[in-house]
């Protein structure tokens, strides 16, 4: 593989959408509130239960469940702040991965277009930056395939007509896949 030698610009990419793929976005975000929200009504089933049971097995503590009840409201309060907390987190954690997903997606279709230079650059604390060197790296060996390619062309031509043919003919089926083809 060849390493990437181009640089990184000098000014990142800044998004100012937060909702920048919606579908993957709100389920990854109900994804993470349901399970929060699982995870509540369980342990807030078996608070009730294990004070009831408390309860039950001594009577004199039924003054205390009745204070208890009394701040159910404040409860039931707190929790739907929690519950706005955990869907702002998981709004700001879907977008550091949908934001890199749909760049994603932009670069494919920039490379498959035929834009062999094309490379990815995600924000700093952004999620698949792995993805984005392997991608870079990828796209660097087919450019460099390209280029011998091309340097293979011109030599074809130079020297044998029927090699100038076979490389029209595969210069021709790879217009056919990437009509924007450039090295």
């Amino acid at each position: 593989m060849t390493e990437n030698t181009q640089t990184k610009p000098a000014q990142q990419f800044q998004r100012k959408t937060i909702l920048i793929k919606k579908t993957l976005q709100y389920r990854y975000m109900g994804l993470i509130f349901i399970s929060v929200l699982i995870g509540f009504l369980i342990i807030g089933l078996e608070l009730v239960w294990t004070i009831s049971k408390v309860v039950t097995e001594h009577p004199m503590m039924l003054p205390l469940l009745e204070d208890m009840s009394s701040y159910a409201p404040i409860f039931l309060l707190k929790m739907v702040i929690y519950m706005l907390i955990v869907l702002i987190a998981a709004v700001v954690v879907s977008h550091r991965m949908a934001g890199p997903i749909y760049k994603f997606e932009k670069s494919c279709a920039t490379v498959a277009s035929g834009d062999l230079t094309h490379r990815v650059y995600l924000r700093k604390g952004d999620q698949l930056t792995d993805l984005q060197d392997h991608f870079n790296n990828m796209a660097g060996a087919v450019n460099e395939v390209a280029k011998q390619l091309e340097a293979f062309k011109a030599e074809a031509s130079a020297k044998d007509p029927a090699l100038k043919v076979k490389a029209e003919e595969i210069n021709k089926k790879i217009s056919e896949i990437m009509p924007g083809y450039k090295i």
